[in-house]
């Protein structure tokens, strides 16, 4: 017997799910086959309740054919929207919240341009090549696109009381800006303004849009979650080949997906030093947030990783700072815990003497509000506040951004850090592959597409060797 449920979607949009249960022809077991049926139509409840129940009929009847033939019987091949949905409940335990955040304003922008090519409810097998191709070639295009913010179409201050103007923020934006039609508000704020002064929203507001194209970044990080959500089912056996492995993504003839550090965001050597002796002059009172800082700038670790470092984490006997976990941040769900970024993130990283020493001190700090400290290794994070408390992903970064605002120093961000710990191993002619373990990278080769400028000049060394080999053929 077929059995179907009818429900509404997050759109309120009908749709059902028939389950036939037929016998696996391997196992002689009892199995449940499943398909899926979409009001396209828009037809009412009781109609498309019809339509549901001759489907069913259909499905139940190709079951028991492929049952006699003795052939096993292959559901239907999922749409897009299906297929993801599976993708995203298989991958959201291993991977971060903010990649799953990026797939799913993904899936928002695909399943808008399946739409708008009538392959929104067609099997993912109907996705071709050139269907990709286009989708990921809009973002490489200028094009204009609509703010989470309004701008104001004419003075607005004539129709509000000049008492309101003085105690409100908003409205006292809105005075200074009114004139330019500059003024930025969010669709919330600018309601609220209309309703209380019985003002036409439309006739005061307008949406900003502005006109931008994706960085090619942008877009090959959507063309890899669309090639990881194809593999699915191309693992399935639902469609022969991944189409997304074919497509391009280019910018000036460069299909390169990993942008070179720039000179400019890190420090050199001697800018190092500077900056190792200002943070020295703030200990007495911040060396809750100058630690994590030399931290990352002396042993290369992310900002995630910092504030996933507990003090167990760190062997002063073997001078070892292990690297296994990290903390970070989702608008979804606020702060949690992870496993570093890939398995070759889980390191040791060797720390230098300076650094060692700078921890005794910063551990003594810790002890001096907890007796037990030493008995709590595992408990307490290295990145915490003055109250020895850990800290949101963010806030070192704050703080960073006001201190060299402060000093005078070059702006230098928490991931420069990691960039200028790279640059001062590979100028002194650290081997890579050393550097590449270090910082935590899949392989060699990523570390020398990013930091190669970084190496020193070895054309002279180079014709010095072949000089020598020469010079001993001549002596012969």
């Amino acid at each position: 017997m077929a059995y179907f449920k009818i429900e509404q979607n997050s759109k309120g949009e009908l749709q059902a799910k028939i389950q036939v249960s037929c016998k696996d022809l391997k196992t002689g077991k009892n199995k449940l086959v499943a398909k899926r049926v979409y009001n396209k139509d828009k037809l009412t409840e009781a109609k498309f309740r019809k339509f549901v129940e001759k489907e069913a009929i259909d499905f139940e009847e190709q079951v028991i054919k492929a049952y006699k033939e003795q052939t096993e019987f292959k559901s239907r091949v999922l749409t897009f929207p299906e297929l993801m949905n599976e993708w995203k409940q298989t991958i959201s335990i291993n991977l971060s919240h903010n990649y799953l955040l990026r797939a799913e304003d993904l899936e928002v922008k695909f399943n808008r341009y399946l739409h708008s090519r009538d392959l929104f409810y067609k099997p993912v097998s109907d996705i071709k090549i050139r269907d990709i191709q286009l989708f990921l070639n809009e973002f490489l295009v200028e094009q204009d696109r609509k703010l989470p913010y309004f701008s104001l179409k004419k003075d607005i201050c004539k129709k509000i009381p000049k008492a309101d103007i003085a105690l409100n923020n908003a409205l006292i934006k809105c005075s200074m800006f009114s004139k330019r039609k500059s003024i930025n508000l969010t669709e919330k704020n600018a309601k609220e303004i209309c309703e209380k002064y019985n003002l036409d929203f439309n006739e005061y507001f307008d949406n900003c849009t502005v006109k931008l194209k994706y960085s090619p970044v942008t877009v090959k990080g959507y063309r890899r979650i669309l090639r990881s959500v194809f593999n699915e089912a191309y693992r399935y056996d639902w469609i022969p080949k991944n189409p997304v492995v074919f497509t391009k993504v280019t910018s000036n003839g460069n299909n390169a997906d990993i942008v070179a550090v720039d000179e400019k965001e890190v420090f050199s050597v001697e800018e190092s030093n500077k900056f190792l002796k200002l943070l020295e002059e703030q200990e007495d009172l911040y060396i809750h947030r100058t630690m994590p800082l030399k931290i990352m700038l002396l042993t290369g670790v992310r900002n995630g990783e910092v504030h996933g470092l507990k003090w167990s984490d760190i062997d002063f006997d073997k001078k070892l700072l292990h690297v296994r976990r990290a903390r970070q941040y989702s608008s979804k769900i606020g702060c949690y815990e992870k496993a570093p970024k890939s398995k070759k993130s889980i390191r040791s990283i060797p720390m230098p003497d300076y650094l060692i020493n700078e921890l005794k001190k910063y551990m003594d700090w810790f002890r001096f509000a907890d007796d037990d400290f030493d008995k709590k290794l595992d408990q307490y994070y290295i990145c915490v506040n003055m109250y020895r408390e850990k800290t949101h992903p963010s806030s070192l970064d704050d703080w960073l951004i006001a201190f060299e605002k402060r000093t005078g120093q070059k702006r230098v961000t928490c991931h420069g850090l990691r960039h200028t710990y790279c640059s001062l191993l590979l100028s002194q002619s650290v081997p890579i592959q050393t550097v590449s373990k270090y910082m935590g990278h899949a392989d060699s080769s990523i570390t020398l597409r990013v930091y190669s400028h970084f190496l020193p000049d070895t054309q002279n060394l180079a014709l010095n060797a072949l000089n020598d080999i020469l010079d001993k053929k001549e002596g012969n």
